[in-house]
């Protein structure tokens, strides 16, 4: 397949030219037991070989996030980024969508660019969402692998457990650094066995009431 290399054992991914998202995608998180890495993507072509198993030693974590088609007004363009060879076979990515966030690493020789892969809205300095959107934490391993590695969660659950071993909070307020579509609300309406309207107009009973 030419969108897929592989490079000792970890796979540094190259976008087909012209890949385009659906308004919105779903982000699947990846883990490698033997790097204790985590890695996430959008790209369906990653995401089939990644399922396939050609790249060994890569399991669904079970999360995942909704993310935008590049472009989305409003939005902003998710930089991504790949060691390569600098920590190989631990080579590890990195996504931001804040402009002078990918400019910086863009100097930085241990980071490849690889594009711009989809798109997020932005939270406010105090790491607020807005409208039908959740927060999207980065996780930061501070090289306890012997390469840098990063996660990106909506759960506060996985946020406090990666916390919990050492991990850094990146972003704003509590660590976020994008807003990402929520789960649609849900409208629950039940009824049990409560009345009976024998003499009463139904619109008088206490059923009604």
């Amino acid at each position: 397949m030419p969108w897929l290399r592989l490079l000792s054992g970890l796979a540094g991914t190259v976008l087909p030219a012209g890949l385009a998202l659906a308004a919105t995608s779903t982000a699947v998180e990846y883990f490698h037991g033997g790097y204790g890495h985590y890695f996430v993507t959008a790209s369906p072509q990653e995401i089939a070989g990644l399922d396939a198993g050609t790249i060994r030693g890569w399991s669904r974590t079970g999360e995942s996030f909704g993310v935008l088609e590049p472009g989305t007004p409003g939005a902003a363009n998710v930089c991504r980024f790949w060691t390569g060879q600098t920590f190989a076979p631990k080579s590890s990515h990195f996504y931001t969508p804040f402009d002078w966030e990918c400019a910086t690493v863009k100097g930085n020789p241990d980071w490849r660019f690889e594009g711009e892969v989809f798109a997020l809205t932005l939270p406010d300095a105090a790491g607020a969402c807005t409208g039908d959107t959740v927060p999207l934490y980065r996780l930061y391993n501070d090289g306890r692998t012997g390469a840098p590695n990063h996660r990106y969660t909506t759960s506060l659950a996985t946020r406090s457990e990666m916390l919990a071993q050492g991990w850094v909070a990146e972003g704003a307020g509590i660590g976020v650094i994008g807003c990402v579509p929520g789960a649609a609300p849900v409208t629950i309406v039940a009824a049990g066995d409560i009345a009976q309207c024998l003499d009463l107009p139904a619109a008088a009973s206490g059923a009604a009431r």
